[in-house]
């Protein structure tokens, strides 16, 4: 990578770590949504009787039986948020690492 392109690539990362903290803000959102949904679930089935099992473990069986969609959507965002959090970091690393070859061609000049 030359100059030029260490340059070019530090002007335009700024931009896209901004884009990808409002996707890490959106995921989290997301999440937090979905999280409610299953709270919401899980109380509505909890106060309708549905659930009757005879002991702890069995009530939480039961709940989860009932709930199996709203948790691959907490799943699923819970991925999403994942690789939100991922792309981030990639992107501080490559600028990290594009400031340390600035300041060597600095010194090299």
């Amino acid at each position: 990578m030359d100059k030029e392109k260490v340059i070019d690539r530090l002007f335009e990362l700024p931009g896209e770590i901004e884009l990808a903290e409002e996707n890490v803000i959106s995921a989290d959102r997301a999440l937090r949504s979905v999280k409610e949904l299953l709270q919401e679930a899980e109380d509505k089935l909890l106060t309708s009787n549905v659930i009757d099992g005879k002991n702890a473990e069995i009530r939480s069986a039961q709940l989860r039986s009932f709930t199996a969609q709203e948790r691959e959507l907490v799943t699923a965002a819970e991925y999403t948020l994942i690789r939100s959090k991922n792309q981030l970091s990639k992107l501080y690393n490559e600028l990290r690492a594009l400031q340390s070859i600035a300041d060597l061609l600095k010194g090299a000049a």
